[in-house]
This record gives structure tokens, C-alpha cells and sequence, in this order.
């Protein structure tokens, strides 16, 4: 009797091991999210005498929420969003001295087509490619730019996302998320005279990534 109960707890646990997402499923996560800039932006021309300073957004950390839709039980449709993350925005080369020049917030809204692969296991592996909207707002100018008009512009650009899922008792998973996302904005500034004043393409490009709870309903 006890070697058979033992068969039989095995054979479900094994059983529910296996299952993969299905079709319908829809997989909620909350947690924290980073977001690492590794690009720069050139705001003095390098052209004649002028030396060619550049500025850099500093690392942020937030509250990270994503969803899954199962469209088929590989298949699926990825959502990423937060709350707002907030950048100081530092000088860097000739321009390193200036410390701290502006701080603002922004919020990378990406959408992902994803595929998940059935391992037979707890463990749900996945990865997609998709498009990231990032929208700048609360931009302040401080330090050598204080008093000059700051604006960044809307960005479009692709993403790319891994992330793994491991699937709990009553459909309660941890998860981690790693996205590349292309994000270029140009910055216009007023009011600070030449050679700053003017339009400068600032190129973020951050790895950007979650760590979770969630639950599939």
C-alpha cells in the first residue's frame, strides 16, 4: 500500500512537473527593475577647437511590472512596464567636472513577441524580440546647466528580452527578465548659449532587468 501511494505521488508530481503554459494562460509579475544605461551623448561639436564633451544617464531602479498572454502554449505576447524611473543625467570627458547636470524621469513601456520553451519542468524559459517606447518627463537642468531649458524627446526603438519563469505550488511562479532595448533621444537646450544650445542625440541603450513574483491565471 505504501510503495503504491508512493508510485502514485510520484506520477503527479511528475505530471504536474511537465506542464507547460497553455494556450489562454496569462502570467502577471511584480517586482524590482533596474535600468543600465551603457550609451552617451556628445553635447559640444568635436569640430574645430571645441572639445568634445558628453553626458551619461546614471543607473535606476523602480517597481517593474510585466504580463504574458498565452496566444498558443508557445507562443505569447509580452507586456513590460513600471513605475518611473528617475536618471541624473552626469557629465563625462571634457565636460566630467560639471558633475550632475540634469535629472529626469522617464518610462520604457515594451511590447515583445515571446517564445517558450517546454522543457517538462517547473522551469519556463523564454525569449522575444519587440518594440520599446520610452517617454521623458520631469526634466531638470542643475548643476552648470542651472537655468537653461532642457527637453528629450519621445523614443522608438527595438528590444530584445530573455527571461525563465519557475512555477510554485497554486500557480505562484518567481521570475527574472533581461531586456536590451535601443533608446535614442534628442536632447534640445536653450538658454545656455553656444556651443551648447541647440539639438544633441543622446543614445541611452540600456540593459534593463526584473527580478519577480508572480501567478498564472
Amino acid at each position: 500500500m505504501k510503495t503504491r501511494l508512493a508510485v502514485t505521488l510520484l506520477t503527479t508530481l511528475i505530471a504536474t512537473s511537465a506542464q507547460a503554459w497553455q494556450a489562454g494562460d496569462v502570467v502577471v509579475r511584480a517586482g524590482a527593475a533596474g535600468v543600465m544605461p551603457t550609451g552617451d551623448g556628445t553635447v559640444y561639436p568635436a569640430a574645430g577647437t571645441t572639445p568634445a564633451g558628453k553626458v551619461e544617464a546614471d543607473d535606476a531602479w523602480s517597481l517593474g511590472v510585466s504580463l504574458t498572454y498565452m496566444a498558443t502554449n508557445n507562443i505569447g505576447v509580452g507586456v513590460l512596464g513600471a513605475w518611473p524611473f528617475k536618471h541624473d543625467i552626469n557629465g563625462k570627458d571634457d565636460l566630467a567636472a560639471a558633475g550632475t547636470v540634469a535629472e529626469t524621469k522617464q518610462l520604457p513601456p515594451t511590447v515583445t513577441l515571446q517564445y517558450h520553451f517546454d522543457t517538462g519542468s517547473n522551469l519556463h524559459p523564454y525569449a522575444g524580440i519587440g518594440v520599446n517606447y520610452t517617454t521623458f518627463f520631469d526634466t531638470k537642468t542643475k548643476g552648470a546647466l542651472t537655468g537653461t531649458d532642457l527637453d528629450l524627446g519621445s523614443s522608438w526603438g527595438l528590444a530584445g528580452e530573455l527571461g525563465v519563469d519557475y512555477e510554485l505550488q497554486n500557480n505562484w511562479l518567481v521570475g527574472a527578465q533581461v531586456f536590451y532595448m535601443d533608446i535614442d533621444t534628442d536632447a534640445k537646450i536653450s538658454g545656455a548659449g553656444a556651443p551648447l544650445d541647440g539639438t544633441h542625440t543622446v543614445s541611452i541603450d540600456p540593459w534593463a532587468v526584473m527580478v519577480s513574483v508572480g501567478k498564472k491565471f
